[in-house]
C-alpha cells in the first residue's frame, strides 16, 4: 500500500533521471537506471564495449589477461551489451546494459554499494538527477500508460503484501475506482450530492479494509504479566520467539513476528504486560510500559490476553480499533476442556471474546478466524470501488463535504486523469 504516496509528475522535456533499482545493502547485481532525453548521450560518455584482440603466445606470457580495444557503443532498444563504466581512462566495473527503450537504459554492474554509488555519480557528473525508485517506477507507468489511476496501480501492485492485494488493485483500472469515477462523470447532472458523498464515504471505508490486505495489519498483543503473551505470539509463529516463564514482566522490549493470516500479512506483536506495579519499580520498567501504550496507538487490531485462572483487571486501553479478548490458559478450568470450540461473551461489553490455551496449540483457529472477522478483510469483493494513494485519499475525503457539482466533477476526474 502507497501509505503516505502523493506522487505529482511532470517530466520535463530535457531532464535525464538516474535511479538506483536494487535494494540497499551488498548483493550480487545492483541495477541502475537511467532515463530522459540525455540518457543515450550520457551512457555513451561513461559505457565502453569492448572486444578482444588476438595476441601471440608471446603476449600470452604478459601479465594481462587480454588486450581490449575500445568500440563505439551502438544502443537500440532490445539489445543488452557488455562492456565497462569507465570514469575517464579508468575502468569502474565491467557491466551489462540492457537498452530497454528509446531513452531506457538499466546498467547492471556488480553488487557493491560502493561500485553501485560510483556508477551513480558518474551520471550525476553528466547531468543527470538522482531520484527514488518509487518516483522512478512511477514515472515509467506513467508515460506507458498516459493514465495516472493506472500507474498508480502498477507501483501499488509491486508493492503488495499479497496476492489478493495486487487482484484488487487490478481490478481498479477496468472496474473498481475507473468504473465509479466514469458512471459518476455521466451521469453528475442527475446524480443528488447526497448520493455522491455517500459513495465516497462508502469507497473510504472500502479503503481501511484494502490497506489491510495490501499493505498487511499489525496485530498486538498486550495485557498483563504472566498471561501467556508470549507463548501466544510463538504458537503464530510456529517456532520459539521469544522466552517463556513464570516470572512476571520477562519481556520487557517488543518482539515481532510476521506470518500469513487466512489472505493477509500479519505482524504480531509481543509486548511487556501491562501493570501499573511493575510501571513505577524502575525505569527501565517504566520505557517498557510506555513502548507498550505507543504501539497499542499504532496498531491496526489489540489482542488483550487475559489468564482465565486469575482475577480480570479493568481493561483500560483505548477503544478506537479493534479488540479482541482472549482468555488463555483455558486447559487449567475444568469447564473448558474444549476451549475455542464456542465463543463466549467477554466480560467488557461489545468486545469479542475467544477461549484458548496457547501452550497447547488450543482455539488458535477459532482465534484466527475471529481475528479475520474483526479486521473486516473478507468482506472486500474484487470490483469494489477504493483509494489507495494520498493524492487519491485527498479527492475522495474532499468530496464527503464539496457541494458544487461544478468542482466535484473535475475532482471526480482528477481520480483518474491526475492534476
Amino acid at each position: 500500500m502507497l501509505r503516505g504516496v502523493f506522487i505529482v509528475i511532470n517530466m520535463t522535456k530535457g531532464i535525464t533521471q538516474v535511479c538506483v533499482l536494487t535494494g540497499r545493502g551488498m548483493s550480487a547485481i545492483g541495477s541502475v537506471a537511467l532515463c530522459g532525453d540525455g540518457a543515450r548521450e550520457i551512457l555513451g560518455s561513461i559505457f565502453q564495449t569492448s572486444k578482444t584482440k588476438a595476441r601471440s603466445d608471446s603476449e600470452g606470457m604478459r601479465n594481462h589477461a587480454t588486450d581490449r580495444v575500445a568500440a563505439a557503443p551502438r544502443f537500440c532498444s532490445g539489445d543488452v551489451l557488455y562492456g565497462s563504466i569507465m570514469d575517464g581512462q579508468r575502468i569502474i566495473d565491467e557491466v551489462l546494459v540492457g537498452c530497454e527503450g528509446v531513452d531506457l537504459f538499466v546498467i547492471h554492474c556488480h553488487g557493491n554499494p560502493l561500485l553501485i554509488e560510483q556508477v551513480v555519480k558518474l551520471c550525476q557528473a553528466q547531468g543527470a538527477e538522482l531520484v527514488d525508485s518509487e518516483t522512478f517506477s512511477f514515472q515509467r507507468f506513467n508515460r506507458q500508460t498516459q493514465c495516472t489511476l493506472e500507474a498508480e496501480v502498477k507501483l501499488a501492485a509491486q508493492q503488495s503484501a499479497t496476492l489478493l492485494g495486487v487482484k484488487l488493485l487490478n481490478s481498479q483500472i477496468d472496474s473498481g475506482l475507473a468504473k465509479w469515477v466514469d458512471e459518476s462523470s455521466e451521469n453528475i447532472e442527475t446524480l443528488e450530492m447526497q448520493d455522491i458523498q455517500a459513495q465516497a464515504k462508502s469507497i473510504l471505508q472500502n479503503s481501511q479494509i484494502a490497506e489491510r490486505i495490501c499493505r498487511g495489519v499489525r496485530i498486538v498483543i498486550a495485557g498483563p504479566p504472566n498471561s501467556g503473551k508470549s507463548t501466544l505470539l510463538n504458537a503464530f509463529s510456529g517456532r520459539q520467539e521469544v522466552i517463556v516463564s513464570d516470572k512476571a514482566g520477562t519481556t520487557r522490549d517488543w518482539v515481532s513476528v510476521t506470518c500469513k493470516l487466512g489472505p493477509i500479512q500479519a505482524e504480531f506483536v509481543d509486548t511487556a504486560g501491562l501493570d501499573e506495579v511493575l510501571a513505577g519499580k524502575d525505569l527501565v520498567e517504566h520505557t517498557a510500559q510506555e513502548i507498550t501504550k505507543n504501539l497499542l496507538d499504532s496498531c491496526d487490531m489489540i489482542v488483550y490476553v487475559q489468564d482465565v485462572t486469575a482475577v480480570e483487571p479493568e481493561l483500560t486501553i483505548k477503544m478506537d480499533k479493534p479488540v479482541i479478548v482472549v482468555y488463555n490458559k483455558s486447559d487449567l478450568v475444568q469447564e473448558h476442556k474444549n476451549p475455542g470450540t464456542q465463543e463466549l461473551k467477554s466480560k467488557v461489553s461489545g468486545l469479542k471474546s475467544v477461549h484458548i490455551s496457547a501452550k497447547d496449540n488450543i482455539g488458535i483457529d477459532a482465534l484466527i478466524e475471529a481475528l479475520l472477522s474483526g479486521l473486516r478483510v473478507k468482506e472486500l469483493p474484487i470490483g469494489e470501488p477504493f483509494v489507495f494513494t494520498s493524492r487519491q485519499r485527498a479527492i475522495v475525503e474532499a468530496l464527503t463535504s464539496v457541494s458544487d457539482k461544478t468542482v466535484v466533477s473535475m475532482m471526480i476526474k482528477r481520480l483518474k486523469c491526475g492534476d
